[in-house]
């Protein structure tokens, strides 16, 4: 686009990563990440693993040196390189968690292979590549270079014809379809056609919301379970959704409905997984931002239902969706004097603070369904919400805080809030993350769900409900001691406070947000109810 590069010290491998990671979440453009030599791409390991779980770009280069005898200029770097070099080559350690890796010999094509590394990460299905560039390389002496005449991008995955047709007559003969998504929020036009196809179809739409897949005001959003409609439903329909279908076991659902299933996503099959029995009666293979609109357009020639059957329909799920909003709410306040404060609470005042325009990126666990539940003001239009450990898979904790900086960055004009768990928050780099938003004025919120604890650990006592921890009331791996998380962003020139009175609660959350508007790192430790 004709800018220079801009170089970020991350202070941390996995930190560049996650970062990385947000900003191609927001973006959908690959940015380049330098790792230093064989720990360096180890210490990013696991969120490397999530980029190409969760199917986003990036282009990572490790350095490595082959030559430790003074045979070369630029060889030798010193004796501890020796153990910083992987037989066969840097990139051998991550092979299984890339898309694409080289080691290049020579420089004389390297802006060739430059290229050629962000063509195929950024092509469908996109992931991580990997170059391993020897210190050798680098110090070797340019004769001849030229700039590489850049590929177009190829064309997306359209979906077969006929697929579309019989998919069509399968919606149009459905009684009562369903839809369910996880990440097809990744590309904004395909939100759009999904609204138009559950306003043609009078359908409810469902979902884990890795982005933000569909308007959470429109009638037809139906929220995050499909449990209770699985039944009376003929036809499930999961688009962009078969790493993380809505219902496991995967079988169980034969025993609890008898609907047909149809799986569209790039990779309906899952090749990642050993093991994946998710049944289904239909596959399309097809990027649904194409396929939804060939879908429609199908319908549309011919479609037999009957207005009143829509209006039926239509009419009885917005019915369904005031309902499950007026319940969410009564519970919310029902608990607003709660002591420690009430996760439902905390929710339902964040949702109120927020406008459509603020960015939310989610990391917790314990509470991943009350917050989507309830943060879904800015949940109305595509591009405002990330789900840090997984848009795509459950790929691990720890990458919050990164994705967030990744997010800011990629329209620092955007209020960003990390919403993380206490638990989620320790596995993050912390020290990283802040000393980043610190020295580059990249500003966020962090609100943290703080039960002093690794809640999700304790649930391992519903296998044994009268086992030793139960009766003696010992759990181990559970307890998070307390640390004063507001030293620690004060620490980085932050601003933060400790929250323990749910009356408090949006009054903090409006001075955390006018701080981090004026360019200001922002924490606020919420107290909240630990696990039962």
């Amino acid at each position: 686009q004709g800018k220079k590069p801009f170089y970020i010290n991350t202070r941390h491998e996995a930190v560049s990563l996650t970062m990385a990671k947000g900003y191609a979440m927001a973006t959908g453009r690959p940015q380049v990440v330098l790792t230093h030599v064989l720990v360096g791409l180890l210490h990013g390991a696991m969120e490397l693993r999530a980029l190409h779980a969760d199917n986003l770009p990036v282009v990572l280069i490790v350095g490595q040196a082959w030559t430790h005898d003074r045979e070369v200029h630029g060889g030798t770097p010193g004796s501890h390189y020796m153990s910083f070099t992987q037989v066969g080559g840097q990139p051998r350690v991550v092979e299984p968690y890339v898309k694409w890796s080289s080691t290049p010999t020579t420089n004389v094509n390297i802006l060739d292979i430059l290229a050629r590394a962000f063509d195929i990460a950024s092509s469908d299905i996109q992931g991580p590549v990997v170059l391993g560039l020897a210190r050798e390389l680098m110090f070797e002496k340019v004769t001849r270079m030229r700039m590489p005449e850049r590929k177009p991008r190829p064309s997306r995955i359209q979906a077969d014809p006929a697929a579309i047709r019989k998919l069509a007559e399968l919606l149009a003969e459905a009684e009562s379809p369903l839809v369910y998504t996880r990440h097809l929020g990744r590309n904004h036009g395909a939100v759009s056609s999904l609204v138009e196809l559950a306003d043609l179809l009078s359908m409810p739409v469902f979902e884990t919301p890795g982005y933000m897949n569909f308007p959470t005001d429109h009638p037809m959003h139906m929220g995050y379970s499909i449990a209770p409609y699985s039944a009376e439903s003929d036809l499930i329909l999961v688009i962009d959704s078969s790493s993380w279908p809505p219902w496991y076991p995967p079988t169980s659902i034969r025993e609890t409905s008898k609907a047909k299933i149809v799986f569209m996503d790039l990779d309906p099959l899952q090749g990642k997984y050993p093991s994946y029995t998710y049944p289904a009666d239909m596959l399309v293979a097809a990027d649904s931002a194409l396929a939804l609109p060939a879908l429609i357009e199908e319908l549309g020639e011919d479609m037999a239902i009957s207005p009143g059957k829509l209006l039926e329909m239509r009419n009885k799920w917005e019915a369904e969706h005031n309902k499950l909003r007026e319940d969410w709410e009564r519970e919310a306040l029902e608990a607003r004097d709660d002591v420690p404060i009430d996760p439902r609470w905390l929710c339902y005042v964040i949702n109120k603070v927020l406008d459509g325009d603020t960015r939310t990126v989610h990391e917790t666990i314990t509470h991943g369904v009350l917050v989507s539940r309830y943060i879904e003001a800015n949940r109305v239009q595509p591009g405002n919400h990330f789900q840090a450990m997984g848009p795509v898979v459950h790929s691990g904790l720890g990458q919050g805080l990164g994705v967030s900086l990744g997010v800011k960055l990629s329209d620092p004009g955007k209020t960003v809030i990390a919403l993380e768990g206490d638990g989620s928050f320790n596995y993050n780099p912390v020290h990283a993350c802040f000393g980043l938003s610190q020295e580059y004025q990249i500003p966020f919120l962090t609100v943290l769900f703080d039960n002093r604890s690794y809640a999700a650990m304790k649930q391992h006592s519903m296998y044994y409900p009268k086992g030793y921890s139960v009766k003696e009331g010992k759990y181990y791996g559970v307890d998070i001691p307390r640390p004063d998380y507001v030293k620690l962003t004060e620490a980085f020139g932050g601003y933060a406070e400790v929250v323990k009175d749910p009356a408090e609660v949006e009054s903090a959350l409006l001075r955390a947000l006018e701080q981090e508007r004026s360019g200001r790192l922002a924490l606020l430790d919420m107290i909240i109810k630990g696990p039962s």
